[in-house]
């Protein structure tokens, strides 16, 4: 177990500048993949077409599939040291707010963490104290734990890690992305108190810095808004303006990334989006012509049996990635820029690149944001594929390297006909 001594002791900014590396080795390791296919794979292929230069092209395409698996694991890692980086920062903030509730009440904490009370003179006296100290305690328990955490979890994630060096598939790269991903959402959740009671939750909240209240707001909303102990507007803030429950928004995508839907399109990332904000008390948008009307959103009348219901129970706008966006836009939404991107907006993969069955501006898939990370790291949860709060900046070259540029637009429902 983390100490309190090596909290105090840790150096988080160290922390952070080695996840910076980390990323910036990503980076490098993927451009220099893309370079390999655009120099010398695809030159080869077109212009040395004999068995020598399909055996160099084969040669150069091996190299770059190495370098693009190299970009996921070293984005991995600088996941996990993100994960590990914010836990001590938030750990440390919870140990002076701890330092300070123990000096108002006359009480020490020694090196090793043990809160300490003036000499006693009665039992009265004691029980007086006792509230007091275990107040202090419970602060500098949930530090040791979180940061404790964060440690076991990225020294599992390392080892892992560092057994794919030689990696050179990208798809199983990617895929421990994703896994490393949710590790960081883990370290992330463990630094909540959650079970907590509400002064203990009160005064953790009361010690973090502002924008460490605002980096939680955005990486875990469904904890905070769901945590007693945090203050009632902080909760409001977090749910919305009342058109529907942002929160609820985001807990159902996270529920259901790998469940289902009430109807299946085939294609059901749209789909998906629009359960999850019905789920979340959005209104549909009736028309007396019915799921016809182009300018509707709603559920009609479903029988239960897909092949009838995909093309007569809902609207287009309920199941269509662009007829949605468009929608949104149409009424009340707004495109947000990302450094204002949060939790419960929704990402329109809209076509800017070339590829022979998607035409080029085309919004051809919908995905929900379920958290944004201290360093501005959106993460997202779909359907078709199902995948539950991974990375966009991590996904996107692979989306990008199948089906071609893509311009990511993030919209913020806000329904202006109720």
């Amino acid at each position: 177990m983390v100490s309190y001594e090596g909290i105090n002791n840790a150096l988080p900014k160290k922390w952070q500048t080695a996840a910076a590396e980390w990323a910036s080795l990503s980076k490098y390791a993927l451009g220099a993949a893309k370079d390999l296919r655009n120099l010398g794979v695809k030159p080869l292929a077109d212009n040395w077409t004999d068995e020598v230069g399909q055996a160099a092209a084969g040669k150069f395409e091996n190299l770059a599939n190495q370098l693009e698996a190299a970009s996921d694991i070293l984005l991995s890692v600088k996941m996990a040291v993100e994960g590990v980086t914010t836990a001590i920062e938030t750990a440390q903030s919870t140990l002076r707010e701890a330092t300070e509730l123990a000096d108002r009440y006359g009480l020490t904490i020694s090196t090793d963490g043990t809160v300490t009370g003036p000499p006693v003179h009665n039992r009265m006296e004691a029980e007086d104290l006792g509230p007091y100290r275990t107040q202090v305690l419970d602060l500098i328990n949930q530090a040791v734990e979180q940061v404790t955490t964060a440690d076991k979890l990225a020294a599992t994630e390392f080892a892992k890690l560092a057994e794919q060096t030689n990696l050179s598939d990208p798809d199983k790269a990617l895929k421990l992305q994703n896994d490393a991903s949710h590790v960081e959402m883990q370290m992330l959740a463990a630094d909540v108190p959650v079970g907590q009671g509400p002064t203990t939750v009160r005064e953790w909240w009361d010690g973090l810095t502002a924008q460490q209240r605002k980096d939680m707001m955005l990486a875990e909303p469904v904890l905070i808004a769901n945590l007693d102990g945090i203050p009632p507007d902080v909760q409001q803030d977090l749910r919305g303006n009342g058109k529907y429950d942002r929160v609820k928004l985001v807990q159902y995508a996270l529920d259901n990334w790998d469940k289902s839907d009430p109807t299946d399109f085939g294609n059901n990332c749209t789909n998906f989006v629009s359960n999850a904000l019905h789920a979340a008390g959005m209104k549909e948008k009736t028309s007396i012509w019915g799921t016809s009307d182009d300018d509707s959103w709603m559920i009609g009348n479903p029988t239960g049996i897909d092949r009838i219901d995909r093309s007569l129970a809902y609207s287009n706008t309920w199941s269509a990635a662009e007829n949605q966006k468009d929608f949104m836009l149409r009424h009340g939404g707004e495109e947000i820029p990302r450094s204002e991107v949060k939790p419960g907006d929704i990402l329109y993969f809209e076509q800017s690149g070339p590829n022979d069955s998607i035409a080029k501006g085309n919004t051809h898939h919908a995905a929900i944001v379920t958290a944004v990370m201290p360093d501005g790291e959106i993460k997202y949860t779909q359907h078709t594929d199902s995948y539950q709060n991974v990375s966009l900046d991590g996904r996107l070259p692979a989306t990008e390297k199948h089906e071609g540029a893509q311009n990511v637009r993030i919209v913020r429902p806000n329904p202006d006909w109720y």
